[in-house]
């Protein structure tokens, strides 16, 4: 049995079901652009040397805040390093800290004296750099040896003028050195004063007088003052 095609409803026409042709839009002729829109203009050569040069890393770090503190020193021993000591010191915000620091070279430092602590900008610690008021007695530094001469107990050093005179001589005696002016009378003259320190001075005139003569007061000192 064949099946029918379906009529076409009255209502549709041929027309509409064929689309109607398109017509082309005419080409632009205008040039075509080559930039980019919103494109940041080029830096200039010089913007480039100032970004070059704050994205080169620095040759030296800057430099930090360098501070001094004072401490109380509480033991001048370390058990195994020289140039140290013990330093028990209070910050600005009331912690107290101790701990084993270093001085300087040469500098003389003992138990309970105050010291001036010092925090170097490029050093992880601090360092003692200073004494402000030592309780102890400071030694002397000592002194490198420029030349040296050595005589015996039966020798003495004597130095002598152009014309062979003896001026002056330098032995060993049984109380330690003795330092002798052969000269008959001696000047011995200073611009500045005069200081002569020892444990115990005597003056003694073996013949003659003893004379102070002064332009001012003369003033003597002493728990107790004998006079003759």
């Amino acid at each position: 049995m064949k099946k029918q095609a379906a009529p076409i409803p009255e209502t549709l026409s041929t027309e509409t079901l064929s689309p109607e042709p398109l017509s082309p839009e005419p080409l632009s002729t205008e040039p075509l652009s080559t930039e980019t829109p919103d494109a940041a203009p080029a830096p200039s050569p010089l913007e480039r040397m100032l970004d070059e040069a704050e994205r080169a890393p620095r040759v030296l770090p800057p430099a930090g805040e360098t501070h001094h503190l004072v401490g109380e020193v509480v033991d001048d021993a370390h058990p195994s390093l020289r140039g140290r000591v013990r330093v028990r010191w209070t910050d600005l915000e009331g912690q107290t800290f101790e701990k084993w620091l270093a001085t300087l070279m040469g500098l003389p430092v003992r138990v309970a004296d105050r010291v001036l602590l010092t925090q170097p900008a490029n050093y992880p610690e601090r360092v003692v750099t200073g004494v402000l008021d030592g309780f102890a007695r400071r030694p002397e530094v000592p002194k490198e040896e420029a030349a040296a001469l050595v005589i015996q107990r039966d020798e003495a050093l004597r130095v002598r003028s152009a014309a062979g005179d003896d001026l002056l001589e330098l032995f060993e005696g049984d109380d330690g050195p003795v330092v002798k002016l052969l000269t008959g009378d001696v000047d011995l003259e200073i611009p500045g004063r005069m200081r002569v320190r020892a444990h115990a001075i005597e003056l003694e005139a073996t013949q003659g007088q003893a004379r102070i003569k002064a332009s001012d007061d003369v003033v003597v000192r002493g728990e107790v003052v004998h006079l003759n």
